[in-house]
């Protein structure tokens, strides 16, 4: 027999032979893989379900404190001033509407249970709504943050309730409902297993009746379709509890997982049915035996198919397959470079396009390593080359929980990315397979003041985080700059506001252009704008906060000619906090004004 009969024969034996214990072995336990697989799903689909539920919540608390934390949300809320919080916010709720149409509430609360503002309803306010919702009631108590299921005017909703204070001064809540098929969706979108929501009929509310009318054991559904219907009644047949169970029908079988649901008084509020068809899980011994058979003969066909053109394919097949690979690689819009030792042995089209060269060897004439082109920043806010004494890309390895980032300067234009990186080895060798998604777009939407294009005020906050910690860590000093542009109500009441937001930009651009590389400006507030000095002692901050002054007297503003601002002066002590440095220049900025403006007080 030849050398190739020989193979073929094992190849047919060997099949034959896995074949028959795996058949044997699915045979003998098809009730306990049948129990783990029901194990298996229940405990999938629930973890599914708390990672939609905390993306869900994390999504809107983020955007809870970007809305609270806007300008004039706090005093409006503080006055309780309707119209004046429904202007400030339609622009941020129109886009929540968009991104998301089954957003049912958005609703301001004040501190003493009533409601200020609903988005959705306008016309309806003032009503004592913590009397009769505990999850709002619990977080006026607590001041943290509360979700979960919970009805009200709107009906059921999940309900995301996050508290905001102001300097230890309680100001009030802000409230988002947001209906339950965006969790159906996303469920069924994530598992492919249909998926209905059960209402318990104890907490229907008057929005609900439309919606939830099939009623079974006590729950009422939504959207039943004359295909889901008999799944149902099979499914509470017998099941008063309503516990996982299989069913079948039409010839099939549904491993039917509940996922209950109760609200924060501990009481049932509903159920998540998801149907996940197991019908190839549960079949016959006979179908089993016959199915292995006919895999068996197929699985013998193809492989000795594939084994008289092995050799010859290889060759070809490990050509197709870097071209593959190179192809999905180089659809990316992200940058991807493969680094062996600091090195890149690979990259993508996007790099070469972001970078603009022709090739690695051209890269590698110019840098060592791509961290060269990595922005540096006092804050800590951007990954430098080293961190805490490790390379960079172990540094996000050690990482990987946090959202890290970097920026790049290329040809005077700054782009920001987050970064990824994930080790790979092969043969002893280690590797890293570099991630970076530009979020440009993004981060400037976030983290710019829209009119100036600086650092806004909720930036700059983070920023002064990062220094106070790096201060603190290894005992460095900085100091910070208050600027407030002088009788700027004038400038907007004898030229208007359009003159007056012309001023702005420039003074902003005045300020950028005079400050160095690594400090920070931002806009603070309506004309007031602040300055980070990083390792600048209060003497060095004096200096330049009067060189500031004197740039922009002598500078002329299109239309309004010249004007002045004044300046309060801080430096970081060990022992401060945010809000007792920025209090600090606060109150020297004050005495600038009151001492004649255009000066500097520190």
């Amino acid at each position: 027999m030849s050398f190739k009969r020989r193979i073929q024969v094992s190849i047919t034996v060997l099949i034959f032979v896995v074949s028959t214990i795996l058949t044997s072995y699915f045979i003998y336990h098809e009730e306990q893989i049948a129990a783990e697989k029901a194990f298996h799903s229940s405990q999938n689909i629930k973890r599914v379900y708390d990672s939609i539920r905390k993306d869900l919540e994390s999504f809107y608390i983020y955007r809870a404190y970007a809305n609270l934390r806007s300008a004039g949300v706090k005093e409006a809320m503080d006055a309780r001033d309707q119209e004046k919080l429904y202007e400030l916010t339609l622009p941020r709720y129109t886009t929540l509407r968009e991104e998301n149409p089954h957003l049912i509430v958005m609703q301001f609360h004040a501190p003493d249970g009533r409601s200020i503002l609903r988005m959705h309803r306008k016309e309806v306010f003032g009503d004592d709504i913590a009397a009769r919702r505990p999850m709002l009631k619990k977080t006026h108590a607590t001041r943290s943050v509360h979700c979960g299921f919970e009805g009200g005017i709107e009906g059921i909703g999940y309900r995301i309730v996050v508290p905001f204070s102001d300097k230890d001064k309680y100001v009030g809540a802000l409230e988002f409902g947001i209906d339950p098929d965006v969790i159906i969706s996303k469920l069924v979108q994530t598992t492919k297993m249909e998926t209905l929501f059960m209402l318990h009929e104890s907490r229907m509310a008057a929005a609900d009746t439309q919606k939830y009318q099939a009623r079974y054991s006590g729950y009422l559904f939504s959207h039943l379709t004359p295909y889901q219907k008999p799944l149902i009644e099979e499914f509470v047949k017998e099941n008063q509890d309503l516990n996982q169970r299989i069913i079948h029908y039409q010839g099939k079988k549904y491993d039917v997982i509940p996922i209950y649901l109760n609200g924060n008084d501990g009481k049932p509020i509903g159920i998540f049915l998801c149907f996940n068809d197991v019908t190839r899980g549960f079949q016959e011994v006979s179908e089993v035996i016959l199915e292995s058979f006919m895999l068996t003969l197929s699985m013998i066909i193809i492989l000795l198919g594939i084994f008289e053109y092995a050799f010859a394919r290889m060759t070809k097949k490990m050509v197709f397959q870097e071209t593959y690979t190179s192809t999905i690689l180089n659809s990316q819009k992200n940058i991807i470079v493969v680094m062996d030792n600091g090195e890149i042995i690979y990259a993508n089209n996007a790099f070469f396009d972001y970078f603009h060269y022709r090739s690695l060897e051209e890269f590698r004439q110019n840098n060592r390593c791509i961290c060269e082109l990595f922005e540096k920043s006092e804050t800590e806010t951007y990954i430098q080359p080293e961190m805490n004494g490790m390379g960079w890309a172990e540094y996000l390895l050690e990482n990987k929980d946090r959202e890290n980032r970097v920026r790049m300067t290329i040809n005077g234009v700054t782009s920001t990315f987050t970064v990824d990186v994930q080790k790979m080895e092969y043969e002893e060798v280690l590797r890293y397979v570099v991630v970076f998604n530009d979020i440009t777009n993004l981060n400037n939407l976030a983290t710019l003041d829209r009119l100036t294009q600086i650092a806004n005020r909720f930036e700059f906050d983070k920023i002064l985080g990062h220094s106070i910690d790096v201060a603190r860590r290894y005992e460095r000093s900085f100091s910070i700059i208050l600027l407030d542009i002088d009788h700027f109500k004038s400038v907007n009441d004898h030229f208007g506001h359009l003159v007056g937001d012309e001023v702005l930009k420039t003074f902003s651009e005045l300020l950028r252009k005079q400050i160095r590389q690594s400090d920070v400006v931002a806009r603070w507030g309506g004309e007031e704008f602040i300055i980070l000095l990083p390792d600048t002692s209060l003497p060095s901050a004096i200096k330049m906060a009067d060189a500031l002054r004197q740039r922009i007297e002598v500078n002329p503003f299109e239309t309004v000619g010249n004007i002045t601002c004044s300046i309060g002066v801080a430096e970081f002590n060990l022992a401060d906090k945010a809000d007792d440095l920025l209090h600090r220049a606060d109150q020297k900025l004050y005495r600038a004004k009151n001492s004649g403006r255009n000066r500097v007080m520190a």
